[in-house]
């Protein structure tokens, strides 16, 4: 590649160990082939051999990446890190986390497509990136401070920037503990807190004062103009419409706020008189144990923004809390034992503020167990309280959201942790125009979508009424989804902006067209709608690839919990199931077969791998045996 376009053109390669900082070129890691994002950092995990240690291992290398879109206007403001997962169960898995905000564009802009971060600092330090000035500071004084106290400190440091960090749920190596920028934007899922509080890493501050070079700006201009005249790049358009409507019972505090960049302003901002103000992603954890507690809400939700926790993941403690009490698993003395005053409603005498104070710092402080999240945690509690974890469909130690279609079930299987942060559109599609599902009224066109990208649509690919549940060809669906899950992530796209329906005017216009034609206009490279798929798939086999290397995984791990396949279970937005497991597994055989990939083993196979220019990856795994 002579001229970059697009990409920033370099990575930034930190040893905290020896306090190293090096650059290197991004076209060592062939852009072209996998993009950026998860693409980019899966191909430099590859290249650093797949290391086989724990997630607080030094050794563990955290990777954040940007795509060639980022920081261009649109929908486009997103980074995604990789690392071993210290969230994943019952094993530690090489998985994935996005975010968006301001921080990802800042890095493109000081001229980064992504950060290496290897090794462990001998005390707290943060990373200060200014443009071509980086830096290894001392962070003896923040250590410690929660999340707003943090970035304050630091914005004050250096005026205009912005701030990466944990709160003390990292630094004690909670499970479940996120990273986040500003008040509501964060690499969520995964538990990469922790990794970085196990490196001694506070936090990551970025100035840019570049800009990105676009190779077609005037094919670009028309790609955006032809999105905002169709209405679709609009705050009154979904997400837009749906995600940054006010909370019940806050409305007078609210105004919509945005990523960087980006016009559908889906986030909820919120500054309550004598408390705190903060953008407002998912506040709803606390409802579950407490309805209709607004004022409880808020305070819980700030104050976990603060510790640096996983929103999501205290859905699913406390849904599970609520589920066990009520069956009589637990009784209210078993929860208090852990440290956890209740409230009156299920039995104790605490106010709403002493439990959620209580919960949240034993998570933070790392002396209750769910500080290692639901998973490990509802092991100590029984069969019984095992069963009801299951029920809610965790998935390799995640909260599973979404599995009333049967391909959302299928990915599950095949991902390696909750893949709906970034791949809804298997629910999208398979709910087609059924009118009984939720949001139904978001889905008008469900079918014409399932035609127009020839794969299946409809009440028939759900699993609220089982009997009607047809399996053939939900294959097709599942790779399509999966494919373009990898492409959002790579570019990077938002997930609520590229959902099927979005640009949809064939045959002029769909997702996957203007993901070609916006790559192309950024990069300069021509990538036609096939190609572009190509890479999709490309960068989904080098994932396979790094777990059948570092993971030995197996046709075996690609499944579910046994209670998918024996009564009905939780989708978190409706009741569905059971799976019928001898027609899972006979999707299974297709989906391997669809895929170009081992029937019996499911692992990709030479000819596949070859024929996605991944001859090295293929070379290597026949070396270590690993290649069916």
């Amino acid at each position: 590649m002579a001229e970059l376009y697009g990409w920033a053109g370099k990575i930034l390669w930190v040893d905290l160990t020896r306090g190293k900082i090096t650059k290197k070129p991004t076209t060592d890691y062939q852009p072209e082939k996998f993009i950026g994002g998860v693409g980019l950092a899966c191909k430099i995990f590859w290249d650093l051999g797949c290391p086989k240690v724990s997630a607080f291992d030094p050794n563990n290398p955290l990777l954040i990446s940007v795509g060639p879109l980022t920081g261009v206007h649109g929908p486009f403001s997103r980074a995604e890190l990789c690392s071993i997962s210290p969230q994943s169960y019952p094993n530690e898995l090489f998985a994935y986390s996005g975010m968006g905000g301001e921080w990802p564009s800042q890095l493109k802009y000081a001229g980064y497509d992504g950060i290496v971060i290897l090794g462990k600092a001998d005390k707290p330090v943060y990373l200060s990136i200014r443009d071509e000035d980086v830096t290894i500071e001392d962070a003896s004084e923040i250590w410690g401070l929660d999340t707003f106290a943090t970035q304050k400190w630091l914005m004050r440091e250096c005026p205009g920037a912005s701030v990466l960090t944990i709160g003390p749920a990292g630094e004690n190596l909670s499970r479940i503990a996120v990273i986040l920028s500003e008040t509501g934007h964060a690499f969520g899922q995964g538990g990469f807190g922790a990794v970085m509080g196990s490196k001694n890493l506070k936090a990551i501050v970025v100035k840019g004062t570049g800009g990105v070079k676009i190779a077609r700006p005037d094919d670009l201009l028309e790609l955006i103009k032809g999105r905002k005249a169709k209405g679709e790049w609009n705050i009154e358009y979904y997400p837009g419409k749906i995600f940054g409507s006010p909370t019940p019972g806050m409305e007078k505090f609210y105004k919509r706020m945005g990523c960087f960049g980006c016009p559908y302003q889906c986030h909820s901002f919120y500054s309550v008189p004598g408390k705190s103000a903060a953008a407002m992603c998912r506040v709803f954890w606390y409802s579950f144990l407490n309805p209709g507690k607004t004022k409880a809400t808020w305070d819980g939700y700030i104050l976990c923004q603060k510790l640096g926790i996983n929103t999501f993941e205290l859905e699913a403690i406390t849904k599970f809390i609520k589920y066990c009490l009520e069956a009589g698993v637990l009784t209210p003395k078993d929860i208090e034992s852990l440290g956890m005053p209740l409230p009156e409603m299920y039995g104790g005498t605490a106010t709403d503020r002493e439990f959620i104070t209580a919960f949240l710092y034993g998570i933070a402080e790392g002396k209750n167990p769910f500080s290692e999240g639901l998973a490990r945690a509802a092991e100590r509690f029984g069969k019984e309280a095992k069963d009801i974890y299951g029920r809610m469909h965790e998935g390799r130690g995640y909260f599973i959201h979404m599995g009333e279609t049967i391909g959302s079930v299928l990915q599950i299987a095949t991902n390696v942790r909750d893949p709906f942060d970034s791949a809804h559109e298997s629910t999208i599609i398979g709910f087609g125009n059924f009118k009984g599902a939720p949001f139904a009224s978001l889905l008008p066109l469900g079918d014409p979508l399932g035609e127009h990208f020839g794969v299946p649509a409809g009440e028939s690919t759900t699993l609220y009424d089982p009997s009607k549940a047809v399996y053939e060809g939900i294959e097709r669906q599942t790779v399509w989804v999966e494919h373009n899950q990898c492409l959002k992530n790579s570019l990077t796209m938002c997930e609520y902006a590229t959902m099927p329906w979005s640009f949809f005017d064939p045959p002029e216009m769909d997702v996957r067209i203007f993901e070609s034609r916006v790559f192309s206009a950024v990069t300069g490279i021509d990538m036609s709608v096939k190609e572009i798929e190509k890479a999709g798939e490309r960068i989904w086999n080098l994932m396979r690839a790094i777990t059948i290397k570092r993971d030995n995984r197996t046709r075996k791990d690609d499944t579910v919990s046994e209670i998918f396949f024996e009564s009905p279970y939780d989708s978190m937005v409706g009741i569905a199931g059971p799976v019928d497991k001898d027609k899972f597994e006979s999707l299974k055989d297709r989906y391997y077969r669809l895929r170009g990939w081992d029937v019996k083993t499911g692992r990709p196979t030479r000819e596949k791998l070859e024929e996605l220019d991944l001859k090295d990856v293929a070379d290597e795994l026949e070396r270590e045996g690993l290649l069916p």
